[in-house]
This record gives structure tokens, C-alpha cells and sequence, in this order.
């Protein structure tokens, strides 16, 4: 590779860095307005936080295809941002936004008219007014869903860009405004009346909405993408077949991985009350990994797109491979903690002395796994920015599918090791894909993918 076009390694890394941790601020403030949400809402007793947490279930699938698509859109704008094309990355955002209109209007008027047959559908054995609730709290966030895609794609697409300080600030924003609304809308204020679930429903949906507006004043100013309200938004079929060429891949692999979670999760709610609470702890505990892991995977997926679009594929490869060396370096020091000292971490959680042992068990299990976890989450970015999804699908449905719910059947049910052999298969998944995805990444095939 030749010295006129390859970075040097520390420039990756600064750049790896002003990608990163704007990523990881987004993903901290999801995980904290959250746990708020949840604090706030549980104040109104089990009923009302199981029909938030029932609804959620369904918003979520609206979610799935949405980041579906804008995977499809960060993909194919790094791509011609690193080619120095930024009428073309217009062209793609433009085609993001007429196909989300069509998609998230479509996803809107299906939850609008279907949303209690859904839900009881899906959860037949839940109480009939929990589910009338959960049914009008999806009908509330349902009315904001166009412009809570816009919030979506717009922030990949400036993701794609380069951009993640942006996205950062917009999220922030948003999270504020749902707290306030919460506190406003679910408690009532002054002459607002208390509206429980259907109040924090209305916050949601304000704050996406606002967060959508946001992010489409913030597109049509942008200095590289600016895009006019005078521009021409006909359907382009050859864009949007682009994008949902990435795309459609991984919707599928996300709904793979719902569809195994909730096995797996089946599997372990047959084990008990004490072995369900004390996974849930675990899995609350483990998930501050996540965010810088995710983080990483951000800046792999511009980086490796920007790359390739640049007609540098070598400095693709060198970024994902620095960006996984970095996180598993910083998930890794995770592990070590989440191994020496599980005990304060998991009692954070709960105070119930049974669902402790047990969760400081599966969360030293896990801690080996970290190194795995963060290879995975980190490549997965990197194939992602490639437009090389379908090589991640297949691996979610051979190792996720095939090893971790079928390993967690056989050691915790068929051979009586309950919890401590459902996260057994779940470490054993996580070593699988760690393989399967650096043994992807190093074969360099992805570098040839036309997007």
C-alpha cells in the first residue's frame, strides 16, 4: 500500500476516538432515560409498568425495520462521502427519506388499527385491561412514528458522513424533553391531569417527534448534505434497491435475533422465578459493556464505509482492525471487573441473596467472553459499513439460532445445569461469532461487495 494514501495508525486512532465517544455518550443516554423511564413509570404500580413494558414490545418491531433501513443509508453515504461524492450521498438521503415515508406511514396505520389484536395475539395470557392499556400506549407513540423515523435515518446518515457529535446533541435533546414530558404527563401538572401509561406514551411521542424535526432542520442545513425542501423527492428505484439491499439483510438478522432471544428466553423463564430474576440482573449488569462496544462499532461502520468509497480498501481493513483492537482493549478491562468484583455490580440490582449468587455466577461467565463480545460488536460494524450484511445474517442464524439456544436447551434443561448452563451457551455463542466474524473480516471479501 502506498505511502501517499495510507494513514498512519495514529491518525486512525484519533479519528477512531472523535467517531467513538460521541456514540458512546448516545448509547449512555439511552440506557439512563431507560431506567428513568422505567423508574418513573413503576411508580404507578406493576399493572402500568407491564402495559409500557407489553407496548414496548411492539413499538420495538417498528424500530427493527427502521434501523434496518438505516443501516442501508450509513452504509451507502460513507461510501460516497469517502469517494468525495456528496451529490450522491445527497441522493441517498433523499431516498431514505420518501422510502421511510412510505414504510414508517405503513408501520404507523398497522399499529393505529391493529395494536390491541397484536397484542393479544402475541401475549394471550396477559390481563385484559394491561393489554387494553399496552393498546392504547402503542396507539399514542404509533401517531409520532414517521417523524420518529426521520429521527432515525437522519442520524445514520450523518453517522455515514462522519458526523456523530450531531446525533449525540439531537438524542440528548430528546431524552430531556421525554423526562420532562414524563414527569408533566405522567403525574400531571397545574391543569395538565395525571394520564399514567397514556401520559408517558405522550411524552415519547412528542419528544421523537421533536427529535425528527430536529434532525430534518439539521439535514437541510447541513454544510455536506444539504438538502433543499425545493429538491426533487421522486421515488429513485435504483437507490432505494440499493439500500434495501443492505438493508433487508439485516432486518432479518434482527428479527433472527429477536426470534432467538425469545427462546432462549423461554428457556430460562421454565427454570423458576429466582433463575429469571437473577438473569435479568445479570444481563442489566452486563450491558454497560455495551456502550463503548457499540460505540466502536459506530466508528468501524464509517471508517471501513468511507474507506471503500475512497478506493482504499487496505486502510478499510487497518480501520476495522484497529477500532477492534481498541474496544476489545477497553471491554476487556470490563471483563476483569465484571469477574473480580460481580458482587457490588449485581446488588445495584437486587437485594435478594439467591438471584445475587446466581447472577454473580453467570456475570463472571460472561466476563470471559468480553474480548469475543467486543470482536463481534466491532466487525459486525465494520461488515456493516461494507454493505456486507448478509455474511452477518447468516452467522446470527448459525451461531445464535443453532449453538445458543440449542446448547442452552440441551446443558440447562436436558442436563440439569440450569442458569449457569443457559449463559454456558450463551459464552459458547459469543466465542463462535468472534471466530466466524475475524475469520470473515481477515478473508477480506467484503472489501469487493457492491453496494
Amino acid at each position: 500500500m502506498g505511502t501517499e494514501t495510507a494513514l498512519e495508525q495514529p491518525d486512525f486512532r484519533s479519528r477512531i476516538l472523535r467517531l467513538a465517544w460521541p456514540a458512546i455518550v448516545e448509547n449512555l443516554l439511552h440506557t439512563m432515560v431507560g431506567i428513568v423511564d422505567t423508574a418513573m413509570v413503576g411508580r404507578l404500580g406493576a399493572a402500568a409498568l407491564a402495559a409500557v413494558g407489553l407496548g414496548n414490545q411492539i413499538n420495538h418491531l417498528g424500530l427493527t425495520i427502521f434501523s434496518a433501513l438505516a443501516t442501508g443509508s450509513t452504509a451507502l453515504v460513507a461510501r460516497h462521502i469517502g469517494a468525495k461524492e456528496p451529490e450522491r450521498a445527497r441522493d441517498v438521503a433523499r431516498q431514505s427519506l420518501v422510502l421511510g415515508l412510505f414504510v414508517s406511514g405503513t408501520v404507523m396505520l398497522i399499529f393505529l388499527f391493529t395494536a390491541r389484536g397484536l397484542l393479544g395475539l402475541l401475549f394471550r395470557r396477559s390481563e385484559g385491561l394491561v393489554l387494553d392499556s399496552a393498546a392504547a400506549y402503542v396507539r399514542i407513540v404509533a401517531s409520532a412514528m414517521i417523524l420518529n423515523y426521520f429521527l432515525i435515518v437522519i442520524n445514520a446518515v450523518l453517522r455515514g458522513a462522519g458526523d456523530t457529535k450531531t446525533p449525540m446533541r439531537i438524542t440528548a435533546l430528546v431524552n430531556v424533553i421525554n423526562i420532562v414530558g414524563n414527569a408533566i404527563f405522567i403525574y400531571g401538572l397545574g391543569p395538565i391531569p395525571a394520564l399514567g401509561v397514556a401520559g408517558a406514551a405522550l411524552s415519547t411521542a412528542i419528544a421523537q417527534a421533536c427529535g425528527g424535526v430536529l434532525a430534518l432542520r439539521v439535514l437541510l442545513s447541513s454544510p455536506l448534505l444539504r438538502i433543499s425542501l425545493r429538491d426533487s423527492f421522486k421515488p429513485d428505484l435504483t437507490i432505494i434497491r440499493r439500500i434495501a439491499n443492505i438493508g433487508v439483510p439485516a432486518g432479518v438478522e434482527q428479527g433472527m435475533l429477536r426470534v432467538g432471544q425469545l427462546f432462549y428466553t423461554m428457556i430460562i423463564s421454565s427454570l423458576g422465578t429466582v433463575s429469571y430474576a437473577a438473569h435479568q440482573v445479570a444481563l442489566n449488569a452486563e450491558s454497560l459493556s455495551f456502550m463503548p462496544g457499540a460505540g466502536f462499532a459506530v466508528a468501524a461502520t464509517t471508517l471501513v464505509g468511507q474507506n471503500l468509497g475512497a478506493g482504499l480498501p487496505d486502510d478499510a481493513q487497518r480501520a476495522g482492525r484497529i477500532t477492534r483492537n481498541m474496544g476489545m482493549l477497553v471491554m476487556s478491562a470490563m471483563g476483569v471487573v465484571f469477574f473480580l468484583i460481580p458482587g457490588p455490580i449485581v446488588r445495584i440490582f437486587s437485594s435478594d441473596p439467591e438471584v445475587i449468587a446466581l447472577a454473580v455466577v453467570c456475570l463472571r461467565l460472561v466476563a470471559i467472553a468480553q474480548p469475543s463480545l467486543a470482536a463481534w460488536m466491532i466487525l459486525a460494524g465494520g461488515l456493516r459499513g461494507a454493505g456486507d450484511t448478509r455474511a452477518i445474517m447468516k452467522m446470527v442464524m448459525l451461531s445464535f439460532l443453532g449453538v445458543r439456544v440449542g446448547l442452552a436447551y440441551l446443558l440447562a434443561l436436558r442436563l440439569g445445569l440450569g442458569l449457569t448452563g443457559a449463559w454456558i451457551a450463551m459464552v459458547a455463542d459469543l466465542f463462535l461469532r468472534s471466530f466466524l466474524i475475524q475469520w470473515r473480516f481477515s478473508r477480506g471479501e467484503w472489501k469487493y461487495v457492491k453496494v
